[in-house]
C-alpha cells in the first residue's frame, strides 16, 4: 500500500483541542496568520488562553507612588489600563527614563535599574555630584546622568560589567565654565544618535557629548540656531529611520509643530507630514513608531485624557519568543473591542484645523512611554 504523503492530509480536519496546544507553542505575533488559515484553525485561536498584544503601540507606564502601589500600563490602541501586582520595591524613586524593557529610576543620589519583565534591580554606585536632571541608558552597559541647571553642563557615566551584573562607579565632567550658557530643556531626556548623546536647549540649540572623549564633556554647537515656532515645551526624539526629530508644543497645546535636523545645512526643518508614522510624546522619553492602526498613523499623542481610562485589567504581564503581552489573570472576564479610538489628546499632523486646546483635560502625572514592540 502506497504511503500517504503530507500533501494528502487535510489539515483543516485537525481537532480544536489539538490545535489550540499547536498554538500554544506559537509566537503570539503569529495568531493573526494561524486563524487565516481557515474556519476550524481560526475557531481554535478564538479557543486559546486571551492574551492582549503589548507590542502593537507604546504604552504609557504610570504608578501614583513609586514603590508602593502597583504599576499600569495605558494603551491607547485599547484606551485601557493594564495593572500588575508589581509594585519594584522601590520607595520615593522617580521614573527618569525607559529604554526597552528596562525602567531607570532616581532617589536622591541613587540610580536603579529595573527590568520591567523581571522585576529584577540593580542599584547604581551612589553618586556624589548635583542630582541628575535627567538620565539615559544606552541599553546594554553605559548610564548617563546630566546636571544642566544655571546654564552649565555636567555629565556622568557608569559602565555595567555585563558577565557579573555590576555597575561601575561614577566618572564626572564638566562643560567649560566660560563659554557659553546652555539652557536645557527640562521636557526630556537627552538622545542617543549614532553614538553621540544629543541635549536639547529649550529654544532649539544642541549640546553634543562623545563617549569616546569624555573628559571633554559636552560641547555646545555653533548649529543649529534658535527654533522659529512658538512654543511651551520641547521633545527631542530619534526617529526610527535615524533622523533628529523635536515635537514643538504650544501653550495650553496649540500650535504643533515637528521639526527634524538636516544634518548637512545643520538647520531645523518644519516636517508637513509623518508618513504613516505615530509620535508618542510628553514624557521624558519620546517615542517614534510605525504603526499598522489607520486611526494612529501621522499623528502625535500625548498623556492627557478628555476621559479618564476607568477599565483596569489585572493581568500578568509575559513574554514568549520575543513577544510580550499582557496575559489576564484567572476569573477576568474579557470583552471585544472595536479599537475606534482613544480619549487620549492627539493631533494629526497636517490637519487644517488648530489642534484641541488642554481645557478640562487630565494629566497624567509621573507616566512614561515605554515600547515592548521586537522591532
Amino acid at each position: 500500500m502506497e504511503a500517504t504523503t503530507w500533501q494528502e492530509h487535510d489539515w483543516s480536519s485537525l481537532p480544536v483541542d489539538v490545535l489550540v496546544r499547536i498554538l500554544d507553542h506559537l509566537r503570539w505575533s503569529s495568531h493573526p496568520s494561524f486563524g487565516l488559515v481557515c474556519r476550524q484553525w481560526q475557531s481554535a485561536r478564538a479557543c486559546a488562553p486571551f492574551f492582549y498584544p503589548a507590542w502593537i503601540t507604546p504604552l504609557l507606564l504610570y504608578t501614583t507612588d513609586v514603590g508602593t502601589t502597583n504599576m499600569r500600563y495605558y494603551s491607547p490602541y485599547y484606551h485601557k489600563n493594564f495593572e500588575i501586582a508589581c509594585t519594584l520595591n522601590i520607595p520615593d524613586a522617580k521614573i527618569v527614563c525607559a529604554t526597552a524593557q528596562h525602567l531607570t529610576f532616581c532617589r536622591e543620589h541613587l540610580i536603579l535599574d529595573a527590568q520591567l519583565l523581571s522585576g529584577d534591580v540593580l542599584e547604581l554606585p551612589k553618586h556624589d555630584g548635583p542630582t541628575f536632571d535627567s538620565v539615559v541608558y544606552d541599553g546594554v552597559r553605559t548610564m548617563f546622568g546630566v546636571h544642566s541647571r544655571l546654564g552649565w553642563l555636567e555629565i556622568g557615566r557608569s559602565i555595567r560589567n555585563n558577565e557579573i551584573d555590576v555597575w561601575g562607579e561614577w566618572s564626572y565632567t564638566s562643560s567649560d565654565c566660560d563659554g557659553p550658557c546652555f539652557w536645557a530643556s527640562q521636557d526630556c531626556n537627552p538622545v542617543l544618535h549614532d553614538g553621540f548623546l544629543y541635549l536639547l536647549d529649550r529654544d532649539g540649540p544642541l549640546a553634543v557629548y562623545d563617549e569616546r572623549k569624555h573628559d571633554e564633556g559636552f560641547n555646545i554647537l555653533e548649529k543649529p540656531g534658535s527654533f522659529i515656532f512658538e512654543h511651551d515645551d520641547s521633545y527631542l526624539v530619534k526617529s526610527d529611520h535615524g533622523e533628529l526629530m523635536a515635537v514643538l508644543i504650544g501653550h495650553r497645546g496649540t500650535p504643533v509643530n515637528i521639526v527634524k535636523l538636516n544634518e548637512h545645512t545643520m538647520e531645523w526643518e518644519k516636517v508637513e507630514d509623518l508618513k504613516g508614522w505615530t509620535l508618542f510624546t510628553g514624557t521624558l522619553t519620546t517615542t517614534m513608531k510605525k504603526t499598522n492602526v489607520k486611526w494612529m498613523q501621522n499623528k502625535v499623542f500625548l498623556p492627557r485624557f478628555y476621559d479618564w481610562p476607568v477599565d483596569t485589567v489585572h493581568v500578568d504581564l509575559v513574554q514568549r519568543e520575543g513577544d510580550v503581552a499582557f496575559v489576564p489573570k484567572s476569573g477576568h472576564t474579557t470583552q471585544k473591542h472595536s479599537h475606534c479610538g482613544t480619549n487620549m489628546w492627539s493631533y494629526e499632523l497636517g490637519q487644517h484645523e488648530e489642534p484641541t486646546e488642554f481645557w478640562a483635560i487630565e494629566k497624567m502625572d509621573y507616566s512614561i512611554w515605554v515600547d515592548f514592540s521586537n522591532k
